[in-house]
């Protein structure tokens, strides 16, 4: 077995997060010799180049390197667990949960998220971050992220998905259209219209293809990247939108207001959840936010 130290892992992923020994060093309060000896020290263990050097002193990690300190990350933080369990205290849940969220569900779920374990777990610190789904997901392969939350539509089939809420699909329609008043509303009855999607991928893709799948062929006249634009041009009579999560209020950010009934006539269910890299048991402060979230 490789003579790797758990100091030569932390070092490690400090420079691959960092992008730079210099600041890997500043980051971990060593000097930069002994931060780039310590690098050097596992590569040679380990008989591979984790890092790629160029000129301008910034670094980045070969594809071994990737794959390597993913699973440093989890050794380490199996460490830390461990520490926790036995330190006193025992039980409580402390140190840093790092989660990314899809945008259109970072309303949803990560205020939620914060109260909870600020009331249930004051020592843990959620570090969370914003992104789309194929970027967060990247997030955890690599270790960067803990855990992704996102629909399931847009999961990673290779990476562990624990359900926390199913979801329907609604329209969102103006209060002057036709069809507002209804207590539900069929796709085929407004695919006809201009529909205003979000661009975030694959969500276009995604509800074209649904779409399709049915037999409909929609009318995209727009695309916004900010729910609150779509919101906005619906109220406004310039089309239709369909989304999972409809927010709380049916008031858009400029004072008009809209729509949520729920969608008939598209087969295909959906569900948020939680996604993490590993496939059997997941860290407790990990454990503790998807418990946290279940339902909601």
């Amino acid at each position: 077995m490789a003579d790797v130290t758990l100091r030569q892992m932390q070092y490690f992923v400090a420079v691959v997060d960092a992008g730079s020994v210099t600041a890997a060093a500043v980051a971990e309060h060593v000097s930069q010799a002994a931060l780039s000896m310590s690098v050097a020290q596992l590569e040679r263990a380990l008989g591979v180049d984790l890092l790629i050097r160029s000129r301008s002193r910034r670094v980045v990690p070969t594809r071994r390197g990737l794959l390597f300190a993913a699973h440093a990350r989890r050794v380490l933080e199996g460490v830390d667990e461990a520490v926790e369990v036995v330190a006193d205290g025992a039980g409580e849940l402390t140190g840093t949960l790092r989660v990314g969220c899809s945008f259109t569900l970072s309303p949803r779920l990560i205020p939620e998220l914060v109260e909870r374990f600020d009331q249930s777990h004051p020592r843990v610190e959620v570090d969370f971050h914003e992104g789309s789904p194929g970027d967060i997901q990247e997030e955890v392969r690599t270790g960067r992220l803990d855990m992704a939350l996102l629909y399931s539509q847009q999961a990673d089939p290779a990476l562990r998905q624990d359900l926390l809420a199913k979801v329907r699909l609604h329209a969102v329609l103006p209060t002057s259209h036709p069809l507002a008043r209804r207590d539900a509303v069929e796709i085929a009855d407004i695919v006809g219209e201009d529909a205003i999607f979000l661009s975030v991928p694959p969500t276009v893709e995604r509800l074209t293809a649904q779409l399709r799948a049915a037999g409909h062929e929609p009318r995209i006249r727009y695309t916004s990247g900010n729910i609150q634009t779509i919101l906005s041009l619906v109220a406004r009579g310039y089309g239709y939108s369909l989304v999972n999560s409809p927010p709380a209020t049916d008031e858009t950010f400029d004072g008009r207001r809209v729509v949520f009934p729920p969608l008939r006539g598209l087969a295909e269910s959906n569900a948020i959840v939680a996604v993490t890299a590993g496939q059997h048991r997941v860290p407790r402060r990990v454990r503790a936010a998807i418990d946290a979230l279940v339902g909601v």
